[in-house]
């Protein structure tokens, strides 16, 4: 990021541009926290739900919002990668950012980031907090970027500390087991917060009660998932409450039911105040797009932001009761893309493997020898291509390839 000396930001669109531009430069989490103590710690005047796992941060995180947004409350939430504009990672009750007001936080903290050599991720961090203290909000809501001990939103001292699920993904960063995966996440678990998962696997769970023994906290898991029933809408039954939800991918039941889970611990310690009411509506009406997210019927087009096997895995358990499939596939190069393949396969023959502009996007000639699949290097032509199908189509590999193609769909 240049020094621009006291020539002042006017538009969103070049702070963000700068801010894209920022890398990690490895200074660690006890700098970030230094930095946040610099500028006033607007993150320790925040009530916190800090919201951590490998697949359904977002999807948990904007249930959360929702429910919460329902019983009255103003709700910041910050989640990533964003999937319309830079400014959605931010947002208070589901609106994002105000672009005069970022400009001008921007323009008041440019020079720390300069001199503290912030990254992307730093930045908006700090954003959001500062944000969301300006606001006044009564509950925020960040879901951790990437892993969880090192991650820079694991400077927040939270009400609650939640764990959707582990998953093998970023192995090289997080380590390349289950249990090694799940030490990672299980960083966010304070003494401050009890920790709330819809993990299962024994070797995951021994590690989180192992980090709330260690914090003298409390660990729950979820409550059984009762009467699911599937028509337009998804219905099931959780404790004693029948929930709908407005998608129809099964691998939302448990980001609902661990999110509710979440807002039932927070009342029984009146850490706030909800009716059976505003959690069933909030849950009725949370989208979180890009998730199972349907853009026409005829034919049927599915976006999915799946982007590891275990996801790859629950969108195709997803849709057990499609027929006829094509599937258009991007994906980043670091990314385990052969068991991905080898788990759509298990659902369709017809795959279209294309390339999106990301740095990060996987060169898809690695893949010419592989003759079952159909090479599209330009994604503009290999959605046209797919649009000509009579076929149930689904997109999906990457959210950064999800939020390409939306832009490109409303074009």
């Amino acid at each position: 990021m240049e020094d621009r000396g006291l020539n002042m930001f006017t538009k969103a669109e070049e702070i963000i541009q700068l801010i894209e531009g920022r890398k990690n430069r490895g200074y660690g989490l006890m700098h970030f926290k230094d930095y946040m103590k610099s500028i006033g710690d607007p993150q320790k005047k925040l009530k916190i739900i800090h919201v951590a796992g490998t697949n359904g941060k977002g999807s948990t995180t904007n249930d959360i919002r929702s429910m919460l947004q329902e019983a009255g409350y103003c709700v910041g939430s910050f989640t990533s990668p964003y999937m319309i504009t830079h400014l959605d990672r931010i947002r208070i009750n589901d609106m994002y950012m105000d672009e005069k007001e970022f400009i001008e936080i921007a323009n008041t903290y440019y020079e720390s980031w300069l001199t503290w050599d912030l990254s992307m991720f730093e930045i908006d961090m700090m954003l959001a907090c500062i944000y969301f203290e300006r606001h006044h909000v009564d509950y925020a809501v960040f879901e951790v970027g990437l892993g969880g001990r090192k991650d820079a939103t694991n400077i927040l001292e939270p009400l609650i500390s939640v764990i959707t699920n582990i998953g093998l993904d970023h192995m090289e960063l997080l380590g390349d087991t289950y249990a090694k995966i799940a030490e990672e996440k299980a960083g966010i678990i304070k003494a401050c917060a009890d920790v709330v998962s819809a993990e299962t696997r024994a070797d995951c769970l021994d590690v989180f009660l192992k980090h709330a023994d260690a914090q003298g906290v409390k660990l729950y898991t979820l409550e059984p998932i009762c009467d699911l029933s599937t028509n337009l809408q998804t219905v099931f039954t959780y404790r004693h409450l029948q929930v709908t939800l407005a998608s129809m991918a099964n691998y939302q039941l448990r980001n609902a039911a661990l999110a509710l889970e979440t807002i039932w611990r927070l009342r029984e310690k009146r850490l706030v105040e909800i009716k059976d009411a505003p959690i069933l509506a909030g849950l009725r009406k949370a989208v979180w797009i890009g998730r199972f997210e349907i853009m026409q019927k005829d034919p049927i087009v599915i976006l999915d932001g799946a982007h590891n096997p275990d996801g790859i895995q629950a969108l195709c358990n997803s849709l057990q009761g499609y027929d006829d499939i094509a599937v258009l596939f991007s994906v980043l190069k670091d990314k385990n893309f052969e068991t991905m393949l080898s788990i759509l396969e298990t659902i369709t023959s017809d795959i279209t493997i294309t390339h999106f502009d990301n740095e990060r996007s996987l060169d898809i000639r690695c893949l010419k020898n592989r003759k079952q699949l159909h090479l599209i290097e330009d994604y503009h032509a290999a959605l046209t291509y797919m649009l000509k199908k009579k076929k149930t189509i689904v997109i999906t590999g990457s959210l950064y390839f999800i939020s390409e193609i939306r832009q490109f769909w409303q074009k």
